[in-house]
């Protein structure tokens, strides 16, 4: 079996990066850019107030203080958004409001709680020094700074910042689509009535969640039943619809794991067990020029598998560049024996206390309980074949 190393590279070593699309400035957001953008003019574009206050020569007010006041003249009153008409010269200042453009001949701004004006005549009462409370042009980005790279996502921050490069609209990659398929005649949907037997189907919803989570756009295809030929169909229909896609339940080796055969008929599987617990028995491979990830049907299994495969793929796809969570260590807060030859990745409690993380497991791990996952804010790597005692570390990321 390969390592979860070993097989996630594989993996991403076939995975395509999408094609880029043009988006408007209210429609990028979360999206990554796949052009590189450099500034046309300066931001800011001109030298001004970063306070209400006065615009002034710091020279004339240097030594004013409570006891002995500056007294200067007003020439005028300076508002955000207008150029300033007049030049400060010695003995004089500017009324100015954040963000106002800085008159000629001043060079420091007094902050209006230091001041006191009176018929034209202002007091300052504390001084300043020379460019003090002044914003500088280009002083956050000069022109032809090169500001945001290819792979750069989009936060609102970025998006701000498109808006002050005057981008109306930016290069960005494609999201991925996503179809997703539960497998399994024992599969009921929400809504109907639980026969002996059967169970809900829990996944699709939970991988669709998870899928949005990761930036894709999920579009749910319903369950197929364990018939190869209606299987192979709708997955079919998925290929057709879809930039990826994913399946869950069928891909061990009992009687009716049918996924893995219809899988393998529709294209290459370039891997199908892993050497990890839980989530061991899992395909992927691609079809079409588009990958298929098989999950298996335990609920956390497939929720684990698609954590630390699928939302790496599908960040890729979207031209991320950082693809996995970061990893830090954590202490121990019991012991923990994994007698298994896989590697265990055991959902747990991660809490932080004077200054390190401590880890608590959420109870049983058995690849059924689901509310071992509900319970969970992340995951800890037990390697194969170790006993760790309570105190000492492990890797640990945090989840969702």
């Amino acid at each position: 079996m390969l390592s979860v190393e070993a097989a996630r590279q594989q993996m991403l070593n076939t995975i395509p990066v999408l094609p880029s699309e043009r988006r408007g400035i209210l429609e990028c957001a979360d999206y990554v850019l796949a052009e590189e953008l450099s500034a046309a003019e300066n931001i800011p574009p001109f030298d001004n107030s970063a306070m209400d206050g006065y615009a002034v020569r710091a020279a004339d007010v240097q030594n004013a203080s409570q006891e002995n006041p500056a007294a200067l003249s007003v020439v005028e009153t300076i508002a955000a958004g207008y150029a300033p008409t007049n030049q400060v010269r010695e003995g004089e200042a500017a009324r100015i409001m954040t963000g106002a453009m800085m008159p000629a001949g001043a060079d420091a701004v007094v902050m209006q709680e230091v001041t006191r004006e009176e018929n034209s005549e202002l007091k300052i009462f504390e001084g300043v020094k020379k460019y003090e409370n002044v914003r500088f042009t280009g002083e956050s980005v000069k022109v032809g700074a090169v500001v945001m790279g290819k792979g750069k996502h989009l936060r609102p921050p970025e998006v701000s910042m498109l808006a002050s490069l005057n981008c109306a609209e930016v290069l960005v990659h494609r999201k991925p689509t996503v179809a997703i398929v539960s497998t399994g005649d024992e599969l009921t949907p929400l809504g109907a009535s639980l026969e002996p037997g059967k169970i809900r189907d829990s996944n699709r919803y939970g991988l669709y969640a998870q899928v949005e989570e990761a930036g894709g756009i999920p579009i749910d295809m319903g369950i197929a039943r364990d018939d190869a030929a209606e299987t192979e169909r709708i997955f079919r229909v998925a290929l057709s619809e879809a930039d990826a896609l994913i399946t869950s339940g069928g891909v061990s080796v009992g009687e009716h794991d049918i996924v893995k055969n219809v899988l393998e008929k529709l294209g290459k599987i370039n891997f199908w067990r892993v050497a990890m617990k839980p989530g061991k028995p899992q395909a992927y491979g691609i079809a079409d020029g588009k990958p298929i990830f098989g999950l298996p049907g335990n609920p956390v299994s497939s929720l684990v598998v698609f954590e630390l495969f699928v939302r790496p793929a599908l960040l890729k796809m979207a031209g991320h560049r950082a693809l996995l969570r970061p990893t830090f260590k954590a202490v121990l807060s019991e012991s923990i024996t994994n007698r298994d030859g896989r590697v265990n990745y055991m959902r747990a409690i991660l809490k932080a206390s004077d200054g390190q993380y401590t880890a608590e497991t959420t109870g049983p791990q058995g690849s059924g309980i689901l509310h071992s996952l509900v319970l969970a804010n992340g995951l800890i790597t037990i390697p194969a074949g170790v006993t760790l005692d309570a105190g000492e570390t492990v890797d640990a990321q945090f989840l969702f």
